[in-house]
């Protein structure tokens, strides 16, 4: 019988893209094509998912989320699948004041907190969506400071995956993407890299949690995936700035 094991937290892209253009952006939503994700996929993966591995945290992302024309119902969707478990929607903020009625009250009637991006391209209105977010009653999960990237790329895959993977901070944040789960946002959305550079530098990998048990998905989930050898084994600390389209903006130098 498999053990059962509890993961911190799952993320969910129902856009891949973003209303903000952040070099070295780690989910590549500065240069991916336009994508909303279609309710339906969205209930049956998140369905399929939670059935076969525990999470404490769902968080749901982009992209920049509330781009979404449908995000209500993703947000009722989400809390009628995990009646128990946090739920939060991760957002850069911009859209907030233009926030319909509807989602503001779907996000309060199903208990879900907001994760704001503080970029320094958005600081400067930081109180304004505090105040607003508790003014429509919905509570912050938290603040993540975005005046700091860590970019983990290197030029050439290196030979020791497993280093990488045993000091690895990302690992913990599992994306679920079109029917598959995978152990990162790069090894996740590196796809994207490669079509916007023409290149096949990442691995298109993941499990599909459609043809796949409890057992096999665990077993790529804890331990090191072939993505592991294009990172840094410590990455570099970069200041955010505006995205100029160029592929080594990934790298560590």
């Amino acid at each position: 019988m498999t053990q059962v094991k509890t993961f911190p937290r799952l993320e969910i892209h129902i856009v891949n893209h973003c209303n903000l253009n952040c070099c070295a952006c780690a989910h590549f939503s500065n240069i991916c094509s336009d994508y909303y994700m279609d309710l339906v996929q969205f209930q049956n993966d998140l369905s399929e998912i939670t059935k076969k591995i525990n999470y404490k945290l769902i968080n749901i992302l982009g992209g920049e989320p509330l781009l979404h024309p449908q995000l209500s119902d993703f947000l009722y969707s989400a809390r009628k699948i995990c009646s128990e478990q946090t739920i939060t929607i991760s957002t850069n903020g911009i859209l907030l004041p233009a926030l319909s009625t509807e989602n503001w009250e779907a996000l309060r009637k199903n208990r879900i907190a907001i994760r704001l991006s503080a970029y320094p391209a958005t600081r400067d209105k930081l109180k304004n969506y505090i105040d607003m977010i508790h003014k429509n009653g919905v509570d912050i999960d938290g603040i993540w400071d975005g005046r700091k990237f860590h970019i983990r790329k290197k030029e050439k895959y290196n030979d020791d995956k497993n280093f990488v993977w045993e000091t690895c901070d990302a690992k913990i944040c599992h994306q679920l993407y079109k029917g598959k789960i995978y152990t990162c946002s790069f090894d996740a959305y590196g796809q994207f890299y490669n079509q916007f550079f023409n290149t096949d530098f990442y691995f298109v990998d993941g499990i599909d949690i459609y043809k796949n048990d409890t057992e096999h998905i665990l077993n790529y989930l804890l331990n090191p995936v072939r993505n592991c050898s294009t990172c840094d084994k410590k990455g570099e600390i970069i200041t955010w700035k505006l995205s100029e389209y160029k592929s080594d903006e990934w790298d560590v130098k």
